[in-house]
């Protein structure tokens, strides 16, 4: 039986709020937006800075479970600048040092510092 319009009851939305399962679901999208964000600055650099040459469009494809044609549209000159400006923080950076392999997730919405991970009042 189909219920006409008039007879139907408005839902209150304020549940939505505080239900976990959407409130799950919100978090993880944020997640995978920041890094869909990461990827892009990578290619970017990847591609566009990295240096004697650019990376292999081949090799970033199979990285990144993306074609060929995808990894060529990917990024924009938005994200070769983020990356442009990653790199000289990274390099401006006092007493830069390179990072272990094993320091976790690492974050391009902001430059690497030494103390996020730790080392900051280590001695050498």
């Amino acid at each position: 039986m189909i219920t006409p319009a008039r007879h139907l009851t408005p839902v209150t939305t304020s549940w939505q709020a505080t239900d976990p399962v959407l409130a799950a679901l919100r978090a993880a999208r944020i997640r995978r937006d920041q890094a869909d964000h990461d990827i892009r600055i990578l290619l970017a650099y990847a591609r566009e800075l990295a240096t004697p040459r650019p990376y292999r469009l081949a090799d970033l494809a199979e990285a990144t479970g993306r074609s060929i044609s995808g990894i060529r549209t990917a990024y924009t000159t938005a994200d070769v600048d983020a990356a442009r400006r990653i790199l000289r923080d990274i390099s401006a950076a006092p007493d830069a040092e390179p990072l272990p392999a094993s320091t976790g997730p690492i974050s391009l919405a902001r430059p690497i510092s030494r103390h996020r991970h730790g080392t900051a009042g280590q001695e050498r």
